[in-house]
């Protein structure tokens, strides 16, 4: 490839990977602040409360994606003239995946209520449905653009939701509205402006599932890559916030509200994921050389090993970080707060390794990864939780984390390296 090439898709790649930094940093950022006021005006246990819907929105809208968007990014860009048709098959699932949840909330309501042992969520059903279609629709706008590396305009939409979110919340708060279903429904719809502005690209793909047919073998290679993303997403979504819900139906609100805190406290590294993941599984599902995907992994060891250094000196002043952001009702997370640190950091390692295997089409073997995290975080939150609490469901994390992170240099190992 001439230099100039080489030099030119290097700097789009620095600038890429600025936009996506510059979007998720302001995002986070916001979201941050909006977390610490609702946490120190709620206090724990409300804030618990609070914390279990809107995570239940987050979570619904990124579980019900069964890892579509990876497979849409992937063979959007492989095959680019079919890109509105493959995200016009994206549309509809994920609409239909929207109507089953709709059935299910409406003929077994009290169904969430005893899985989490908590009768009172049962009335806030409504709210996180809706937060869930916002939060679905809105993912698959983005999910486009980035698929057309336009990171500039996704960036303008996620963020701007997050700020929506701070500014209505903070006049609720100002006007000591306090009541968590107002609190929550704001957050809920604070994706429609964006949603509605953005309606037309749905029309779009639309016409592009018609006017460009996607052949057998098409449809046949992609349904074969998407079994294997579909079946991990199952485990790796669960895995985002099983653990906050292991503390919801074992514990209460008060210690729900105290981990969720910590958490939200360590969130701030999925930056570095969300960066790495966006930004590089497009650009190295182009790869076809063996060469360019051993360099990309050298180049994210390299800077995984620098983070994890800058991350792990963080850990003596946990209890002061706590004391400063949530004040003195959330002295109790500092030891949550401390292991999920490390936890996030095998995380990181995760992503970033998991981005060469999609792009290879070895799916399955993230996904034999996930389900080895999800097996040992059961049986370690079973035995810790009981009787450590907070900290149980937190060690069980890490230690699924390490397990998972075991499993995929070992694939790795045997699939980039020894068979090359």
């Amino acid at each position: 490839m001439p230099d100039f090439i080489t030099g030119r898709i290097k700097k789009e790649t620095l600038r890429h990977l600025a936009v996506v930094f510059a979007e998720n940093v302001l995002s986070r950022g916001l979201n941050f602040v909006l977390i610490i006021l609702v946490a120190r005006e709620l206090g724990p246990g409300k804030y618990g409360l609070y914390s279990f819907v809107t995570v239940s929105i987050l979570f619904l809208g990124t579980f019900l994606d069964f890892g579509m968007e990876n497979t849409a990014v992937r063979f959007s860009g492989k095959y680019r003239d079919k890109r509105e048709g493959i995200f016009g098959v994206y549309f509809i699932f994920k609409s239909a995946m929207l109507a089953a949840l709709f059935l299910l909330t409406l003929l077994y309501p009290r169904a969430l209520a005893v899985l989490v042992n908590k009768p009172l969520v049962e009335k806030y059903l409504l709210i996180i449905f809706i937060g869930c279609v916002m939060e679905s629709y809105q993912y698959i706008i983005t999910t486009y653009l980035q698929s057309r590396e336009r990171f500039t305009a996704r960036a303008v939409i996620n963020a701007g939701v997050f700020l929506a979110r701070l500014v209505s919340i903070f006049i609720l708060l100002q006007m000591s509205v306090s009541d968590i279903r107002t609190i929550s429904l704001f957050f809920a719809l604070s994706g429609l402006p964006f949603v509605l502005t953005c309606s037309g690209y749905f029309a779009g793909f639309f016409r592009g599932l018609l006017s460009h047919n996607i052949s057998g073998d098409m449809l046949k290679e992609i349904l074969h890559y998407a079994k294997w993303i579909a079946a991990g997403s199952v485990a790796m979504n669960i895995m985002t916030r099983l653990d906050f819900y292991v503390i919801v139906s074992f514990l209460s609100f008060r210690e729900a509200g105290l981990y969720n805190s910590a958490f939200q406290l360590v969130s701030p590294l999925l930056v570095i994921s969300l960066v790495f993941g966006k930004v590089f599984l497009p650009k190295v599902s182009k790869y076809t050389e063996l060469a360019r995907i051993k360099a990309y992994i050298g180049k994210a060891a390299a800077t995984g090993a620098v983070v994890s250094v800058v991350l792990i000196l963080v850990l003596p002043f946990s209890r002061d970080v706590i004391l400063f952001v949530f004040g003195e009702k959330y002295s109790e997370a500092f030891g949550v707060f401390r292991i999920l640190l490390v936890s996030h950091v095998l995380t990181l390692w995760n992503v970033m390794f998991g981005i060469a295997f999609y792009s290879m089409g070895y799916s399955k073997y993230m996904t034999m990864g996930a389900y080895i995290e999800l097996l040992v975080f059961a049986a370690c939150s079973l035995v810790l939780v009981p009787s450590l609490g907070m900290e149980g469901a937190a060690w069980s994390r890490m230690i699924a984390s390490a397990g998972y992170l075991g499993a995929v240099i070992v694939f790795m190992y045997r699939k980039i390296y020894l068979n090359a």
